[in-house]
């Protein structure tokens, strides 16, 4: 295998994984140096034709779906996987200022994309997610998703899985239902009549939410229109908070295929708040100094 193919390598004395993708390393990095339109390498002007593998909507508010020219998981050779990037309109601009109606565009063309990674030969699990602003790991300004299709189900997600089901055993409750009792009205940071959003007492993160559907829904394919504009709506309630707070944000939600019984759920992780220190890295438990019942308040407290 070349040295320039992504490899899959266990530390024995720990068990931990890593995927060594060299390839990452040439990808552009601008940081959070401001651009121009002319150096933007997401504008659809530095987009080839070629590249171009599907569009949603239209105008200036139009998503592009390319493919990743710089992968961690490789379709051939390496650890095998395929990526894809959403380009979320024609100019620089951040999810953070978004309007309802395009984050509902932006979750409409993840819905889309997933059918198509559902339908691809080999893939196991779908992760998708977004990086915005330096400190949640995003190289460039301009408003783009990563979809990440992957040839096997990550060690976490086995371990969610396993955890969910000796959680319903133990509570004789869906996993679905135990998370939507956690939702109180202290905690809640949005609700509507198909989605809630709120701070979970056990969040790993300061300022986590957790982004769910009423009804029990395995994946984002199986949303309704009206539970999609929903989700929308309860994304756009956050984002004052990380405007006010100049934060970086990340959200995420994964789809393993061959588990029917997940839940669909969205979590959303302001980033810049608190730094991991040696007692969280070594003995892998965080360390969440905000409480949920605050850190629901502050959400609503941004959007007055």
């Amino acid at each position: 295998m070349s040295q320039e193919n992504s490899r899959l390598v266990q530390d024995d004395s720990t068990g931990d994984w890593v995927v060594v993708a060299p390839k990452r390393r040439q990808r552009p990095d601008v940081g959070g140096k401001k651009i121009t339109a002319a150096e933007d390498h997401f504008s659809v002007q530095s987009l080839k034709s070629q590249q171009i593998l599907a569009t949603y909507g239209s105008g200036k508010n139009r998503i592009v779906a390319i493919e990743n020219a710089f992968p961690t998981f490789e379709q051939q050779g390496g650890v095998r996987g395929y990526q894809e990037l959403l380009i979320e309109g024609k100019e620089i601009g951040r999810f953070a200022d978004f309007s309802v109606v395009q984050i509902l565009n932006v979750l409409r063309a993840y819905a889309e994309r997933a059918r198509v990674f559902r339908a691809m030969d080999g893939l196991k699990c779908l992760m998708t997610f977004k990086n915005e602003g330096v400190a949640a790991g995003a190289s460039q300004p301009h408003a783009h998703s990563q979809l990440f299709g992957l040839s096997f189900v990550p060690e976490r997600l086995q371990h969610i899985s396993d955890a969910r089901k000796k959680a319903e055993k133990k509570h004789r409750a869906t996993a679905h239902e135990l998370a939507i009792r956690e939702a109180s009205s202290e905690r809640t940071v949005f609700s509507d009549a198909h989605v809630t959003a709120f701070a979970h007492p056990a969040a790993r993160f300061p300022y986590e939410v957790r982004i769910l559907t009423r009804r029990h829904t395995d994946n984002i394919t199986t949303l309704t229109d009206d539970e999609l504009k929903s989700v929308a709506k309860a994304l756009y309630a956050l984002l004052p908070f990380v405007r006010s707070k100049k934060l970086s944000f990340n959200y995420y939600f994964h789809d393993v295929f061959g588990d029917p019984h997940e839940h669909f759920e969205i979590r959303f992780v302001p980033r810049g708040v608190s730094t991991q220190g040696g007692f969280e890295l070594d003995a892998g438990v965080s360390i969440n100094p905000i409480p949920a019942e605050q850190a629901a308040e502050e959400y609503r407290t941004s959007r007055k």
